[in-house]
């Protein structure tokens, strides 16, 4: 990623009429990161927040907007909605913050959303995927939409995870497991209408509680009922059970997922059944992408750790923060609605974004930055997440954009 010397950025802020003191004497903007940096849920949100402070040296580098650093404000959602709806509250009302990212749970990012879209601040989620949370903002609902999303819709991923099982191999008797969250819920509901969309129906549908260890008993059920295929919708840390109770059962199956099945969490406590289980995804940190390989690097060197939790939550959230200060800079203001405006219209091509190279991302009727021919399966080998597919590999230098269908 591109970077200037401090002193080529305070040369450039004299010539704009700025002095270098009266640039540092300049508050902040502050941005809110929010994310489940503890619970069950933990890999999204630390790397959301390790993916914003890979941003924030990278944007500080060069000087900040508007003349103005960046100053990011931190907070943990634990996973739960009531407490996510009080530190939207905090992070508007105590920080003052002109903007939000992240939320990695559909059932914590619905109402803290309601929050920040009657509070007129944009917010960009980055890791939560229930269809409803930017379909309930939008018109008729709500004349306008200060919701946007850089994650991949549950509407989208079902029709990635079946265009795997079903038209590449060839797999039709599904059995489709999914936990009782409204995340689960929201999955399960969507994956339904892709299947009848394509007109097979499910040979088993069952659930099991979050926190669940021992899904013996609904794959029994599917193996009873002839499923070739178990496609889960749930957390990393339930998805990872199914795996394990796949072993104690001898069931040998292909298993399929949504993104959560690429954090560590899935591959560290599914084990050496983790292998071979697929998940679609927008972002694979083992590419051979320069830009790719240099925010996995810089994710390290910043957060001093030796992996990232969950690569999809950092890149996207990493993108989201891009988005967001192109979005300031082109409105030249802070002001939400402005803000909200320079979002839908975007005039610049991305060029240090991690995801993709975004050119208006985000239209009025459109707040989703990733579209159908963005996601790609990866597949956990040698406890990694890789390209399922080599033509995905080989064209995995190649930053996809957007394209509407």
């Amino acid at each position: 990623m591109p970077h200037r010397s401090i002193s080529s950025v305070i040369f450039c802020l004299t010539t704009l009429g700025f002095s270098a003191a009266a640039w540092a004497e300049l508050p902040p903007i502050k941005i809110g990161v929010i994310g489940p940096i503890t619970g069950p849920s933990e890999d999204m949100g630390l790397s959301m927040i390790g993916g914003a402070r890979v941003f924030l040296a990278d944007i500080n580098q060069v000087g900040g907007v508007l003349g103005r650093k960046i100053e990011l404000v931190e907070r943990d959602d634990h996973a739960k909605p009531d407490i996510g709806a009080a530190m939207a509250k905090e992070m508007i009302e105590k920080d003052g913050v002109v903007a939000v990212v992240g939320f990695g749970n559909t059932g914590v990012a619905l109402p803290a959303a309601k929050i920040f879209q009657e509070a007129k601040i944009p917010l960009i989620v980055t890791g939560a995927t229930g269809a409803a949370i930017t379909k309930s903002f939008m018109a008729p609902a709500y004349p306008v939409s200060y919701i946007f999303r850089t994650a991949a819709s549950d509407a989208l991923q079902p029709i990635v995870i079946l265009n795997d099982v079903i038209d590449r191999r060839k797999i039709d008797k599904i059995a489709l497991l999914h936990d009782d969250s409204p995340y689960g819920q929201f999955g399960k509901q969507s994956m339904l209408t892709e299947l009848g969309r394509r007109n097979i129906k499910p040979v088993l549908v069952e659930s099991f509680k979050v926190g669940d260890q021992d899904m013996t008993t609904q794959l029994q059920h599917a193996k009873d009922n002839g499923a070739q295929a178990v496609v889960m919708y749930c957390l990393a840390p339930e998805g990872a059970m199914v795996v394990r109770s796949a072993e104690k059962l001898k069931l040998r199956l292909p298993i399929v997922g949504p993104w959560g099945m690429s954090q560590q969490t899935f591959i560290d406590k599914a084990g050496q059944g983790a292998e071979g289980v697929r998940s679609s995804v927008t972002f694979i940190e083992n590419e051979l992408s320069s830009v790719s390989n240099q925010f996995s690097l810089t994710y390290r060197n910043v957060n001093k750790t030796n992996h990232i939790p969950s690569a999809v939550a950092a890149a996207q959230t990493y993108d989201a923060l891009r988005l967001i200060t192109l979005a300031i800079f082109q409105a030249n203001s802070v002001d939400g609605v402005k803000v909200k405006d320079a979002l839908e219209n975007l005039q610049v091509h991305t060029t240090s974004t991690v995801v993709s190279r975004y050119f208006k991302p985000f239209s009025p009727t459109d707040h989703e930055a990733i579209a159908l021919n963005m996601i790609v399966m990866g597949e956990i080998r040698n406890g990694k997440v890789a390209y399922a597919y080599k033509e995905d590999a080989s064209s995995g230098s190649i930053a996809r954009t957007k394209k509407t269908q």
